[in-house]
């Protein structure tokens, strides 16, 4: 079938990063209606990750313009050019929609949407919630882009966030709480691959004679109770352990991780997200362990809930995050179940790993039944 609609995906930071922008890209890719281009940055060296390419049955154009640098010249630099070339290949490209992921992703959409193509339908997502201090205060570029968003959002198409709890704030801060702009926002999730869905029979056993523990993501000691869980796996003499990925990791938590002489905490280094399938199954419980340290935070669910339970893994998340207590699940397994971190002495974990009583489920939470209304949007006249 010939493709008859244009879409132009915008994601500044770099795609490996971000396991929800990956799926989105895969989804879209095996839409024959669909021709899609993506604009995005190559990864910095240093973060060793291997480059991303669609797994869809399409082919995918992924233009990447810069990589990311620490170097502060250059990369105020890169957004320069970052934006510039945006904005020359949206000409060339002339999609019926444009998708920009988050605030720092917005100028070229922005500008071609006002002065070139005002028909052409814009839609962004944020993949976090930014309070307008932190808008003021973390850099002077993303605060003006921002500006511009919130005087163009009544002509989008489409406005979407990862809950309804950070929808509710950013409608508040954008001061659109009116009912007559309902139709413009929506939530997605990010939720993984329905492939990733197994269930109990296809589930590895692992004998292992202890609780395997797995963590997967970017880490570090202050917003984070690395160190209490690391304390109190210490404490239980052999009954777990535990696997740390992270590519995103600080020196000190590095350091701290690599000098400790316990065969039941491993830091494995960092592993790219398609990798996820081939080990995630080797586990009993993954970890979610932040510490309230954002209003960002607090009000998330993170991608990983979700991935973890995909691969019939238990969840453990920190109870600092009171929204993902909306997906607590203790009567079926793998069980959700809030820990609180700061207070490990006092957690029953003899209750949180029985199963008496219990019948495995699949995790209900895959992404197709969340981007199929986003395609409608895209396909829509």
């Amino acid at each position: 079938m010939t493709s008859n609609k244009k879409l132009f995906l915008i994601h500044y930071h770099p795609l490996e990063q971000y396991p929800p922008a990956m799926n989105m890209i895969d989804f879209f890719s095996n839409e024959t209606e669909i021709k899609l281009k993506v604009f995005s940055t190559k990864p910095a060296l240093f973060r060793n990750l291997q480059l991303y390419a669609s797994k869809g049955s399409a082919s995918v154009d992924i233009l990447r313009p810069i990589s990311q640098h620490k170097n502060k010249y250059k990369r105020y630099f890169g957004y320069l050019i970052f934006h510039l070339v945006g904005l020359f290949r949206l000409i060339a490209f002339r999609p019926n929609t444009i998708m920009y992921i988050d605030t720092l992703s917005s100028w070229p959409a922005l500008f071609y949407k006002k002065i070139i193509n005002k028909k052409v339908k814009l839609i962004v997502h944020y993949h976090e919630y930014t309070t307008p201090e932190d808008y003021r205060n973390i850099m002077i570029l993303n605060y003006k882009m921002h500006e511009m968003e919130k005087r163009m959002y009544p002509v989008f198409h489409w406005i979407s966030h990862t809950n309804p709890e950070r929808m509710k704030f950013f409608r508040n801060d954008i001061l659109m709480q009116d009912v007559k702009y309902d139709h413009l926002f929506h939530t997605m999730p990010n939720y993984p691959k329905p492939n990733w869905i197994v269930n109990e029979n296809n589930k590895p056993k692992i004998e292992s004679g202890k609780v395997r523990l797995v963590y997967v993501g970017s880490l570090g000691m202050k917003n984070m109770y690395l160190q209490e869980l690391l304390d109190w796996i210490n404490s239980k003499n052999g009954k777990y352990s535990i696997d740390i990925y992270a590519h995103n990791i600080d020196n000190e938590t590095r350091a701290t991780l690599q000098k400790l002489n316990n065969d039941d905490i491993r830091y494995c280094g960092g592993c790219d997200y398609h990798t996820l399938p081939s080990i995630l199954p080797l586990y009993d419980i993954g970890v979610v362990i932040y510490k309230p340290f954002s209003t960002n935070t607090i009000h998330a669910v993170s991608n990983k809930v979700f991935e973890y339970l995909a691969f019939g893994l238990d969840v453990w998340f920190s109870s600092d995050m009171t929204y993902t207590f909306k997906y607590i699940r203790t009567d079926c397994y793998p069980k959700i179940i809030p820990v609180n971190f700061n207070d490990l002495d006092n957690f029953d974990d003899y209750a949180a790993l029985n199963r008496e009583g219990l019948s495995f489920a699949c995790s209900p939470y895959h992404y197709d039944i969340i981007y199929k209304e986003l395609l409608i949007h895209v396909l829509s006249n």
